[in-house]
C-alpha cells in the first residue's frame, strides 16, 4: 500500500512536467531536417530546395524546418518553392524565421504549416516590385493577383487569419484588433468589418499592440481554420474550408472592445517577433536547434546546406556576372580571329563560355542546344573570315547561331522549367548588354587603348608602309612581292613600288613571305611565292 501511495505521489509529481513537454500531434517529430534559406530567392534556391525536399523525404525525416534569412526574390521561384513545398514536403513543415522573412520570404513562411520566430526576428513587406523599383498601380494590381490567390490559400491551409497575411501583399489594406470581453478571444477585421459592427469609421491611429495583443496564437480567430487547428488528415482538402467564424455585425458590438490598429493603408505590414507571436502568425520563440529540438517534441535534427556547385552557380548566374562573360566571349573571339597571335583572347572567350555554360549545369539547369548552337555559330563566323571571305552567308548564319546560342544560353536557367517571353526578353537584354560592352571594349583596343598598349602593339605595325596603291586596269596576275604584314587572311603586301590590301590564297602567310598574285581584280589574292 505503501508503495502505491509513494507511486502516485511521485506521478503526480511528474505529471506537469510531461504536460508541459507534450505538442500537437501535428508538429511532433522523431526526425527534422533543417534545410537554411539564406540571401535571395532565386532559381537556384527553388532547384536546391526541391533537391534537399526530396532527400529528407527519402531519409525518412518526419519534418521539414526552413530557416529562412532572406530579403525576398524572385516572385516565380517564390510561387514554385510553393508547389515544391505542396509537392515534396510532408505534411509537417515549419518555417523558422531566423532573423528576417521579408517580401519572398514572407511569402514562403506563409506556405509552411506552422511559423516560429527567433529573437529579434521580423517578417513582411511582400509587395511585388522590380528591379527598378516598385510597379505602377496597374502592373501592380495584376501581379498582386495570383500572389493574394496563393498568400489567402496559404493561410486558409495553415490556420493563420486571412486578412493579415493579405496585408503583407497589399497596400492599402488597414487592420484592426478587436477582443472578445467575454471568451479574451481577439479578432482582426477591415474596415468594413468594423463600421459594421460600431456603426462609424475606426480610428485610425497606429499604436504598440505588443503588450495589449493575445498572449497566444490560440487566442486568435482567425478567418479560416486550418488544418492543424481541426486536425484535417488530407491537406490539400484545407483551403476549402469554411470560414471558422461569421461575418460580425452589430449585435456583436456589445461583447467587443477595440484593442488597436495593427496596420494602415500608407505601409505593407511588417511584424516584429513579438507581434508575430502576439498576433497569432507565430507560434514560439526559437533560438536554437536544441529549443528547435524541443518545440518539435524532442526530433533529431539534421541540417542541410546548400552544396558548393550551387553557390558556384548562383555567383556566374548573377546579372552583371553573366554580361560581362557575354562580352568576353565575344571580345576573345572576335580578337584571336582578326589577329591571332598567342591564343590568350582565345582562350579567355573559350574560358568564358565555359562559365556561362557550366555554371547552370552544375545546378541542373542547363540543355546543351544553346552550346552546341554557340560553338557552331563561331565555326559559321570563322569559315567566312578564313576560308571564304566576302560570301556573308556563313558570317551572317553564323551570328544568328551565336547571339541566338547565348540568348537561349542565358534565358534557359531563369525558368527551371518552360521558357516563356519574360525569361526571352531577359536573356536578349543580357545578351545585348553583353554586346554593348564587347563592343566598347573592342574600340577602346583598336583605338585610345589599344594603340597606346604595349601587349596591343604586336598586333600593329611599328612602322607606317607607303600609302596603299590604288588598283589600275593593268592585270598583274603572276607578279610578286613581299608581305609587310601577316596574312590571316588580309594584309598588306609590297609588289614594286606599290603597296596595297591583299587576301591569301589557303594557309596564312606571316610577315616578310614572299608572294606571288594569283588572281587581281575586285580583290587581290595572292599565295607564297614557293607554294
Amino acid at each position: 500500500m505503501r508503495r502505491c501511495l509513494i507511486s502516485v505521489l511521485a506521478a503526480l509529481m511528474v505529471l506537469p512536467a510531461v504536460a508541459q513537454d507534450i505538442v500537437p500531434a501535428g508538429r511532433a517529430a522523431s526526425t527534422a531536417w533543417v534545410l537554411p534559406v539564406e540571401g535571395p530567392i532565386d532559381t537556384i534556391t527553388l532547384v536546391s530546395l526541391e533537391r534537399r525536399l526530396k532527400a529528407a523525404k527519402q531519409a525518412g525525416a518526419d519534418a521539414v524546418v526552413l530557416e529562412l534569412d532572406t530579403p525576398g526574390g524572385d516572385l516565380e521561384a517564390t510561387l514554385r518553392i510553393l508547389h515544391a513545398l505542396r509537392d515534396h514536403g510532408p505534411d509537417n513543415t515549419v518555417a523558422w524565421v531566423r532573423p528576417f522573412a521579408f517580401s519572398a520570404g514572407a511569402i514562403i513562411a506563409l506556405g509552411t504549416r506552422e511559423i516560429i520566430t527567433a529573437p529579434g526576428a521580423r517578417l513582411g513587406d511582400a509587395a511585388p516590385i522590380t528591379p527598378l523599383g516598385p510597379l505602377p498601380a496597374a502592373e501592380r494590381a495584376k501581379i498582386e493577383s495570383p500572389l493574394l490567390a496563393e498568400v489567402t490559400d496559404a493561410a486558409r491551409r495553415n490556420g493563420h487569419d486571412e486578412q493579415l497575411a493579405q496585408a503583407f501583399v497589399s497596400v492599402g489594406a488597414e487592420l484592426w484588433l478587436l477582443r472578445k470581453t467575454d471568451t479574451g478571444e481577439a479578432i482582426i477585421v477591415d474596415a468594413g468589418e468594423y463600421e459594421a459592427v460600431f456603426g462609424e469609421a475606426p480610428a485610425r491611429e497606429l499604436i504598440d499592440l505588443t503588450a495589449d495583443a493575445p498572449d497566444s496564437p490560440e487566442s486568435i480567430v482567425p478567418w479560416l481554420g486550418g488544418a492543424m487547428a481541426r486536425d484535417v488528415q488530407d491537406i490539400d482538402t484545407a483551403s476549402t474550408l469554411p470560414p471558422s467564424r461569421s461575418r460580425l455585425g452589430p449585435d456583436d458590438a456589445a461583447t467587443l472592445t477595440l484593442i488597436g490598429q495593427i496596420t494602415d493603408s500608407s505601409r505593407l505590414l511588417t511584424l516584429t517577433d513579438p507581434q508575430a507571436r502576439a498576433w497569432g502568425l507565430s507560434s514560439a520563440m526559437v533560438d536554437t536547434d536544441t529549443e528547435l529540438a524541443a518545440f518539435l517534441g524532442g526530433a533529431v535534427i539534421h541540417r542541410s546546406h546548400e552544396q558548393w556547385s550551387e553557390s558556384f552557380a548562383r555567383l556566374f548566374m548573377s546579372w552583371p556576372v553573366r554580361v560581362v562573360l557575354i562580352a568576353v566571349i565575344l571580345i576573345g573571339f572576335v580578337v584571336e580571329m582578326a589577329a591571332p597571335g598567342t591564343g590568350l583572347f582565345a582562350l579567355g572567350g573559350t574560358l568564358a563560355l565555359a562559365l556561362l555554360m557550366g555554371a547552370p549545369w552544375l545546378a541542373g539547369l542547363s540543355t546543351w542546344w544553346p552550346l552546341i548552337a554557340v560553338i557552331v555559330g563561331l565555326a559559321l563566323i570563322a569559315l567566312e573570315v578564313i576560308v571564304a571571305p566576302g560570301t556573308l552567308v556563313a558570317g551572317i548564319a553564323g551570328a544568328i547561331l551565336l547571339l541566338g546560342g547565348l540568348v537561349f544560353a542565358v534565358a534557359s536557367p531563369m525558368a527551371a522549367g518552360e521558357l516563356n517571353m519574360l525569361h526571352l526578353m531577359q536573356g536578349l537584354l543580357l545578351t545585348m548588354g553583353g554586346v554593348l560592352l564587347a563592343g566598347g571594349v573592342l574600340w577602346l583596343l583598336a583605338g585610345p587603348l589599344g594603340l597606346g598598349s604595349a601587349f596591343a602593339s604586336r598586333y600593329t605595325l611599328h612602322t607606317e608602309p607607303a600609302p596603299v596603291h590604288v588598283a589600275t586596269a593593268t592585270d598583274r596576275t603572276g607578279q610578286t612581292g613581299l608581305a609587310l604584314t601577316d596574312l590571316r587572311p588580309a594584309g598588306r603586301v609590297q609588289v614594286g613600288d606599290h603597296v596595297i590590301d591583299a587576301i591569301c590564297s589557303g594557309r596564312w602567310i606571316d610577315a616578310g613571305t614572299a608572294v606571288r598574285i594569283v588572281r587581281d581584280g575586285m580583290e587581290v589574292e595572292v599565295e607564297p611565292e614557293d607554294a
